[in-house]
């Protein structure tokens, strides 16, 4: 990876598990991504006068929808994990389960070819998350802990997906309108969901908007970020890169959220970031 597109990873691998901790600490986090996507599409919207929409192809409104519709059903996975389950046992496989989805079907439909070190690298960080979550595939594992798990690791194709999509999808809409379109897109859908399970008054009752607008700055950073990276680096090194954040929020939950923590999680975490390194010295 080139140090650019390294320094854009490992600054949205910052936002994205910074978010995802004060996600975690909202009671109503479907209602607070709501308005963090808000505030991100809001923060967006000068693109316009920049790039208009005439400019989107039909094809790229096809991608700008079915980008949306996977990003939704991530929130949507996402939160449901953290209902069930620690940040810290979430985070690592809703993140660390996409890139074994991704470099097969970037090879498959976009054609990439990692290198013999950068196969090595996004091994290392899928054995890392293998190594920190062992012991879900025990007996002694609590149905709840399960559960999380489950919804993780569905969070983690919903990654898989938006992340292909939005590889071609930058490459034919600028990144910033792209972001917009698609944040935009999140919204509508999101807000959809929330009238359909009749839990749209949260968010017009006054509850603590300050911290879910902050979200949303966060959200638009990682995502801008992510999606310059795109742009630079294949989309397997992209999306294994991230997952320092693993590292990130595992620190965050045990420290700042008092969860259990274990040996294994951090000695996973070591591997984690090992494989980054390999990573980021791959061609």
């Amino acid at each position: 990876m080139s140090p650019l597109a390294l320094a854009l990873v490992l600054g949205a691998a910052v936002f994205h598990s910074t978010w995802n901790l004060a996600l975690k600490s909202e009671p109503r986090r479907l209602e607070a991504s709501l308005i963090a996507l808000a505030a991100s599409v809001v923060l967006s919207a000068p693109v316009l006068l920049v790039h208009g929409l005439g400019e989107v192809s039909a094809g790229a409104w096809a991608l700008v929808l079915l980008s949306g519709a996977f990003e939704t059903a991530y929130l949507l996975t996402l939160t449901a994990a953290y209902e069930a389950g620690d940040l810290s046992l979430v985070y690592p496989i809703a993140r660390g389960s996409a890139p074994l989805v991704v470099v097969p079907l970037a090879a498959l439909v976009l054609g990439e070819r990692p290198s013999p070190s950068g196969l090595g690298g996004i091994a290392l960080i899928v054995a890392g998350i293998l190594v920190t979550h062992a012991e879900l595939f025990r007996s002694a594992a609590t149905a709840g802990a399960r559960r999380a798990a489950a919804f993780a690791a569905l969070t983690g194709v919903m990654i898989a997906g938006y992340s292909l999509v939005n590889k071609v999808g930058v490459g034919t809409v600028p990144v910033l309108l792209w972001a917009f379109l698609v944040q935009t897109l999140d919204a509508l859908l999101l807000l959809l969901v929330l009238r359909a399970r009749g839990r749209l008054e949260w968010p017009r009752a006054g509850a603590p908007r300050g911290r879910a607008a902050a979200i949303g700055v966060l959200m638009l950073a990682s995502y801008l970020a992510v999606l310059t990276a795109l742009t630079l680096a294949p989309v397997s090194y992209v999306v294994a890169g991230r997952e320092v954040s693993i590292v990130v929020s595992a620190l965050a939950g045990v420290l700042l959220l008092h969860e259990r923590h274990s040996s294994r999680r951090i000695a996973g975490a070591v591997v984690i970031f090992a494989g980054l390194l390999v990573l980021a010295f791959s061609r």
